[in-house]
C-alpha cells in the first residue's frame, strides 16, 4: 500500500490539557503572544475574524468559526464554537484543530471547552497586570459564571488584594461563588447585591456578564481605576468613555462583532469610525512598548477584551507539544489511502 499521509493527529481532552498547563506558563504565553502581535503583527487573525452560522433562536444552537496563524511557530488553528442557550444557562462545545503550516497537515484536535474559559480569564488578568496599578487592592467582579471561576488563583497571585466584591444576577450565586473560591484566595471574597456597591472604591473592575443593559455608568469609577469589560453584551454605558484617560482593545475588528463596541455601533450610539478614533492602543502594542498605557496613578483606563484566537492557539500548541513529550492524549490517523 502506498500511504499518502501517516502523520498522526493527537487528540487532547480536558484532563490532558489540565495536566500540561499551569497558570504561570499560561500567563507568560498569553503575554508573549500579545507582545508579538503588537510588535510585528506576525501573529494574525483570519479575515474576517469570525464567521457565524446557526439561528441561536428558541433554544437552537449558534455556531461560530475563528481562525488564527502564529507565523513564528508555523501553525494555524481553526476554532469551531457552538453555543446553545437553555434558560439562563449556555451549553458550549469548543473544538480547535491545529495545522502545521509547513506541511499543511492537521497535527492536533483539542477539546477547547475548558481551555477557552481558562484563556479568556487569563487574558483579563494579563490586561490587569499591564494596565492596573501595581498596588491595586480592591476588585469588583461583575459576573460569577464559569469564566469568572478561572480567574482564581491567577488574579489573586498577580496582586496583593484585600477584597474581591462579587455580583451575580442572582444573589445566591454570588454567595456560592465566594464560598467556593475563598480557599483559593488570600483576599476576602464578599457577595454584593449590585454593581454600584461593588465598584465603589474598586481599583480593578472586571465585567463578565450576559447583561441586557449596561452595569457600569459614568461616575462609578474612581481615579486610577482599571475597567476590563469581557462580556458579550453591552456592559458599559457609552458615555463612560468621556471620563476614560486610556481606551484599550485586543482586536478592534472582532470587538465590532461582540460586546460593548458591537452594541454601541449596532444601536446607533456611535459610528464605527468615530469609535475607532477613540482607541488609544491594542493590548499588544502596550505590552510591546510601542504605545503607552498608564501614564499617571490617577488615569482611568478601560479595556475591552473579547478574546483573540491567537491566544487560544498559542496555549493549545504549547499543550500539544508538552503532551507529545509526556505521551498524553490519543493519536489517530485519518488520512491514509492507496
Amino acid at each position: 500500500m502506498n500511504v499518502a499521509n501517516t502523520t498522526p493527529i493527537r487528540i487532547l481532552r480536558e484532563p490532558d490539557l489540565r495536566a500540561v498547563l499551569n497558570v504561570s506558563d499560561a500567563l507568560s504565553i498569553i503575554e508573549k503572544t500579545f507582545a508579538d502581535y503588537g510588535s510585528s503583527y506576525t501573529q494574525c487573525l483570519s479575515r474576517p475574524p469570525s464567521l457565524f452560522a446557526g439561528s441561536g433562536e428558541k433554544g437552537d444552537g449558534a455556531v461560530k468559526v475563528k481562525a488564527a496563524t502564529l507565523t513564528t511557530q508555523k501553525v494555524t488553528g481553526v476554532r469551531l464554537i457552538s453555543d446553545r442557550r437553555i434558560g439562563e444557562k449556555v451549553k458550549s462545545h469548543h473544538i480547535l484543530c491545529i495545522f502545521d503550516d509547513t506541511t499543511a497537515l492537521p497535527i492536533g484536535l483539542i477539546d477547547e471547552t475548558w481551555l477557552h474559559r481558562f484563556r479568556t480569564a487569563l487574558t483579563g488578568v494579563v490586561a490587569a497586570k499591564i494596565l492596573a496599578k501595581s498596588n491595586s487592592s480592591q476588585v469588583a467582579l461583575i459576573g460569577a459564571g464559569a469564566i469568572a471561576s478561572q480567574l482564581f488563583p491567577a488574579l489573586t497571585d498577580s496582586f496583593n488584594l484585600s477584597e474581591i466584591r462579587v455580583v451575580a444576577k442572582h444573589s445566591k450565586n454570588a454567595r456560592i461563588f465566594c464560598e467556593k473560591h475563598q480557599r483559593l484566595s488570600r483576599a476576602k471574597l464578599s457577595p454584593v447585591l449590585n454593581a454600584a456597591d461593588a465598584v465603589h472604591g474598586a481599583d480593578i473592575v472586571i465585567t463578565l456578564t450576559f447583561a441586557q443593559e449596561p452595569v457600569i455608568f459614568p461616575g462609578m469609577l474612581k481615579p486610577g481605576s482599571f475597567l476590563c469589560s469581557m462580556g458579550e453584551t453591552e456592559e458599559v454605558d457609552l458615555t463612560v468613555l468621556d471620563e476614560i484617560d486610556c481606551f484599550v482593545v485586543d482586536d478592534f475588528n472582532y470587538a465590532t462583532v461582540l460586546g460593548d463596541i458591537a452594541q454601541w455601533i449596532k444601536r446607533g450610539k456611535i459610528s464605527r469610525e468615530n469609535l475607532e478614533s477613540k482607541v488609544d492602543a491594542n493590548i499588544g502594542e502596550i505590552i510591546a512598548n510601542r504605545k503607552p498605557g498608564r501614564k499617571t496613578q490617577n488615569d482611568k483606563i478601560m479595556s475591552i477584551i473579547q478574546g483573540m484566537a491567537i491566544c487560544d492557539l498559542a496555549l493549545a500548541h504549547f499543550a500539544l507539544k508538552q503532551a507529545s513529550i509526556m505521551n498524553l492524549g490519543e493519536e489517530i490517523s485519518l488520512f491514509e489511502w492507496q
